[in-house]
């Protein structure tokens, strides 16, 4: 049976802002004055990836953002889970039906490949009622580096119903080109999907082995689930 890695926002869902909002908010509190994170790219990227880019983009050095991480990280964890809320989360067409149909079809539980840290992660997924497909995952609290997600994921998915993983039959479904590099750097397959920030020809243009513009072509995906499961 093929392993099924998802990332979140732009790919399951969009929250309205609220992380980016969250992050700033946050790390203005802690040092005390205006950050700016207009210059900073979030898509696809770790949570302490683009918290350290915006600490810097606001003046910090980088030793003094690297120090600082950790507290910030923390206090935006916090801040994000008391706030986030059903009316923050859109959940992206198709989404739902393709999460019912993989379960049911293969009986696995579902994993996550995100820049999320885990507690924000869940925190979005169960504001927008999806957290009940997921119980493990990979996560920006691992690793600052996206490419070595893949792999965190599927040591993890051996816990949780997937007693022989194996990346020829593993999958990543995201929205950016982040999803398909780290797919590349795993040795797993990847499935694009055109629906955050990140438009269909740039997708295309790092030749993910299954591209769309949405998740609701259910039979486009399962027959190419089916084909790597086959494997």
């Amino acid at each position: 049976m093929p392993l099924l890695l998802f990332d979140i926002d732009g790919t399951l869902l969009t929250s309205d802002g609220v992380g980016r909002r969250t992050i700033r908010e946050t790390l203005e509190g802690l040092i005390g004055r205006p950050v700016t994170s207009d210059t900073v790219s979030f898509s696809g990227r770790t949570d302490p990836a683009i918290m350290r880019d915006v600490l810097m983009a606001s003046g910090c050095s980088l030793e003094e953002a690297q120090e600082m991480l950790p507290v910030c990280l923390d206090a935006f964890a916090e801040i994000f889970c008391k706030r986030v809320e059903p009316r923050h989360m859109t959940v992206l067409p198709g989404v739902h039906e393709l999460l019912d149909t993989v379960t049911n079809r293969y009986g696995l539980s579902l994993g996550l490949v995100t820049g999320n840290l885990e507690q924000t992660a869940f925190a979005k997924l169960g504001a927008a009622g999806l957290d009940q497909y997921f119980s493990f995952g990979a996560y920006g609290s691992d690793h600052e580096d996206r490419n070595l997600l893949p792999a965190v994921a599927m040591e993890r998915a051996q816990g949780h119903g997937h007693d022989r993983v194996h990346a020829h039959r593993t999958v990543v479904i995201g929205d950016t080109e982040h999803d398909i590099t780290c797919s590349r750097y795993a040795g797993v397959s990847v499935v694009a999907v055109s629906t955050g920030k990140v438009s269909f020809e740039t997708l295309e243009s790092h030749s993910p082995d299954l591209l769309l513009s949405h998740l609701e072509n259910h039979d486009v995906i399962v027959s190419f689930l089916d084909e790597v499961a086959a494997r």
